[in-house]
């Protein structure tokens, strides 16, 4: 496999941040024997949490996307509309104000949005919640690292939400996106 200039040096960055971090599981046999299963455990827990904040994250910013459409059209792009006063303040003092149950709830007076969907929203917008906010989640007496009823950190918890949250992705990027009606 021929790697470019550009994705060596991205290769060894992430190495480099991986090792700083002590996430390089890849190379875990360089730790002491005692290390290794504290190790294993912080990298599998860094990588699900990132990855869960991530998919709220996008998931954020397609509802503002739809939000935005709404109120400024599609004619002129996001990149043109920033260079507007009306749109900034629209993001800055709305957008970036609304949790995203709340742009859920708005979105949804605006788009019918499938209890499917919605529901799924909201259960991720829990789970992030539970893993953003305490350092020991499992602790917590609500908002457990678990989704739909599946320990977020197993295989199976991890299988569950990926299919859902793909199946949230491709809804809201065919309503937001193409403009049609989602699968």
């Amino acid at each position: 496999m021929v790697l470019t200039a550009k994705q060596r040096r991205l290769v060894r960055e992430l190495e480099e941040i991986c090792s700083g971090f002590g996430l390089d599981f890849y190379d875990i046999e360089q730790y002491e024997p005692e290390a290794r299963t504290p190790l294993l455990g912080l990298a599998k827990n860094h990588i699900v949490r990132g990855e869960v904040v991530m998919s709220y994250a996008l998931i954020d910013e397609f509802l503002s996307a739809g939000l935005c459409h709404y109120f400024f059209g599609k004619k002129r792009s996001f990149q043109t509309l920033w260079k507007t006063k009306r749109f900034k303040v629209f993001n800055y003092h709305v957008l970036e104000t609304l949790t995203l149950l709340e742009k859920l709830s708005f979105f949804g007076a605006v788009w019918p949005v499938p209890k499917v969907i919605a529901r799924n929203v909201r259960e991720l917008n829990a789970l992030r919640n539970g893993l953003a906010h305490s350092f020991l989640p499992e602790n917590r007496r609500t908002a457990k690292p678990v989704y739909k009823g599946k320990d977020i950190f197993t295989l199976d918890g991890l299988r569950t939400f990926k299919e859902d949250r793909q199946r949230v992705y491709d809804w809201f990027k065919m309503k937001v996106y193409v403009g049609g009606e989602p699968p």
